[in-house]
Formats: structure tokens, sequence, C-alpha cells
């Protein structure tokens, strides 16, 4: 799953006649200040992250003035968002808001349905609100695959004491996020606030998206997001064009693993004997010499990077094509050539006394047990021989 920008997620809801505020993306102080002067002061000046909260942190404002234009795009764009820079933004005209409302609605892979949250309370936690007071939230449950319509939410909302064209629109709205989950392959789509203005127009003012990963074959066009980018570090990214499995987990012990779940087991023992990974990384099974080199590149480009720990088990991956491969990277890389960052592997599996000998003519040794090469790779994190 994969969640979206605002203005990525807006776009989607055009696609469905969903109204919206007329907005600009920028990426500058000087940009946002033009986009104003197009769209009209005052504005609101919102941060594309791939967070949510923004208000509560000071990553969407509203500018009167083409200074405070000038100066909220200089402050937000100084910020970052989960230890990211904040490097684009939304520069949207003001509503003349009347009544928030909260519109949620999301794929329940156990039931096969979009649950559909509903609400007169917008702009807050909903997670709070349906603590403190859930009868102010209505629930609606709409198999997958059945097309909605507006009128089919019309007595609940009339039960709200919504009327004439507000209900109407609304009712529409909740349909079309209905029908968007199932032709767009969403596993979340959420207005809040969705607005009543006082001149009775409903307009969607935000959209949290998220987008099923594994149907991507389906949107090409999604290649080209820019939530594709600012999802990933660059080590994760090329991980991802290299076809390797890469996740950065912050730690200080690089982590290499044939095969997803001996990955996820190597992680648990680096916890149990004190270190703690830097990344997840799997070059998966039937890796070959080619893949190995790329993942310990790609590895090397983390920061706080204090050792390796390759944990390698052949079943049908050849020992000696991972040995060729770490052979490969060793003389490649200085930071491996030289001991800066300390090499430590582990072998068992097809192919596993060819690979020790040549990693033993490179003058590299391997463990066969797991537990003494992770106790090795935790000392070595924190400058032990």
């Amino acid at each position: 799953m994969g969640l979206i920008l605002e203005y990525e997620g807006k776009s989607l809801f055009g696609k469905y006649k969903i109204p919206l505020i007329n907005s600009l993306l920028v990426k500058n102080a000087e940009e946002a200040k033009e986009a104003s002067t197009k769209l009209g002061l005052p504005v609101a000046v919102k941060a594309q992250v791939l967070s949510g909260g923004r208000g509560k942190r000071g990553l969407i404002k509203i500018a009167k003035t083409p200074e405070e234009v000038i100066q909220h795009s200089i402050d937000i764009l100084s910020m970052e968002s989960d230890g990211r820079p904040v490097t684009h933004l939304l520069i949207e005209e003001a509503a003349d808001i009347k009544q928030e409302i909260f519109i949620s609605m999301v794929f329940d892979s156990s039931t096969l349905e979009t649950l559909v949250l509903f609400s007169l309370e917008g702009g807050v936690n909903i997670e709070d609100l349906a603590k403190e007071r859930p009868e102010a939230i209505d629930r609606f449950r709409v198999p997958f695959g059945k097309v909605s319509y507006g009128f089919d939410f019309f007595p609940a909302l009339a039960a709200r004491g919504l009327t004439g064209s507000v209900k109407i629109h609304i009712a529409n709205i909740i349909a079309a996020l209905v029908n968007m989950m199932i032709k767009e392959d969403l596993q979340l789509a959420e207005i809040n606030p969705l607005v009543i203005t006082n001149d009775d127009k409903v307009i969607a003012l935000d959209a949290r998206v998220i987008v099923d990963d594994n149907a991507k074959y389906r949107h090409p066009e999604r290649k080209e997001y820019l939530s594709e980018i600012l999802r990933y570090t660059a080590a994760e990214k090329d991980a991802k064009e290299n076809d390797l499995s890469y996740v950065d987990l912050g730690g200080e012990i690089g982590m290499l693993s044939v095969g997803a779940g001996l990955g996820m087991a190597t992680a648990d023992l680096l916890a149990v004997f004190g270190g703690y990974p830097r990344n997840f990384l799997d070059v998966g099974g039937g890796a070959d010499q080619v893949r190995v080199e790329n993942a310990l590149r790609i590895m090397l480009m983390d920061e706080g990077l204090k050792s390796i720990l390759i944990n390698a088990f052949g079943g049908i991956t050849r020992l000696d094509d991972i040995a060729k491969g770490i052979i490969a990277a060793r003389d490649k890389f200085d930071k491996l050539r030289t001991g800066e960052i300390p090499l430590i592997i582990r072998l068992m599996g097809t192919n596993q006394k060819e690979g020790v000998e040549l990693l033993k003519e490179a003058g590299l040794i391997a463990y066969e047990e797991m537990e003494p090469a992770i106790e090795k790779a935790v000392l070595a994190a924190k400058g032990g021989n």
C-alpha cells in the first residue's frame, strides 16, 4: 500500500467529479507568491508530504498578504516530515467554511466490502470521536464490486438533518468515492474536511488516498507520481530499480539476507544480541553475483552503517555465486576493501563448501551457524574485534 500526496489524490477526485477548490503546486516561495496572485488572497499554504496531522505540525498555514505567502512558504519548506524535507507546496484558495464533514472509506479484505464512515463533525481526530461519541459516526458497508449511486445514501443523510442540494451533493460524493475505490484500486479514500460553504457549496478541502501497490500494473501513470519519488530514500529507489527488496530501518548493522523470512529472523536475533539493523535487504531466491554486488553497493550508500552481516541460506540459491558477489563487491568498494565497514558472512546450504573455499582464498571467512555471526556483527558495529 502507498499513501499518495494530497494534490495527487485530488487529481483522482477531479476525475470522478468530486468538487475541489482551485490550487497550484509550487516548489519555492517565489512560485508560491505567483500562485497566490493568480488564485487571489487569502490562500492556504500546504506542505505536500506523505503523512497526516499537517495542521497540528505547522505544515498548513493561511496567508492573507503576499508577504505572509512568502514567509509561510519559506518556513514550511525549511521543515521536515517523518525525517524528510518538505520539497513542494500546494497553494490553495481559502474557503468560506460554514460546516466541516468527515468522509472516509477503507477496503475490508476480510469481508470484501468497502467500509464507509461518515460524520457531520469533520476536522477532528476520528479515533477520539469514535471512542467518545460513536453515535456521531454513521457506518455503511458496500459489497465489493457493487456500483453505488447517490440515492443509496439519501435516507442516512436525511436522518442526520441534511436536506436539499447539500444532501444530494454529499450523497453523490460518497457514491463517487465508493466507485473510485474499486476502479482505481484504492485501499483508503478520505476527505477531512469536506466543507459546506456559506453559499451552500460542497467542496473537498483535503484528500488522503492510499493506493494498492500490487495493482500498479493497471495504473502505469502512477510511476510518474511525485509521491513515488518522495516515498523512497536514494538507496530504496536504487534497490527498487534493481529488483531488490530494501527498507531503511535506521540502525547501524547492514543486513543482507537470501529470503525474506530469513531476513526477519536475522533482524530479531540482532535485537536479542543488542544490535539494530540499518536496513532490511533481501536479494531473493536464486540470487547471482550481480544481485549480491548491487545489494552491497546500495547498502554502502546508507549513513550510519557500522558493519554488514550477510546471512545466506542456499536452497535454489548457489552459495558459490553469493561468494563471488561478495568478493567482487569487497574488491570494488573502498569501505569494504579497507575494512572500514567490517563484513561478517554466514553461509549454509547449496554449494556451501565451494562458497566457503572461494571466500577463504579471498581472505574472508564464513560462519556456518547464525548466532556466532550475528554476535560478531553486533560487536563489530560497536567497535569491537
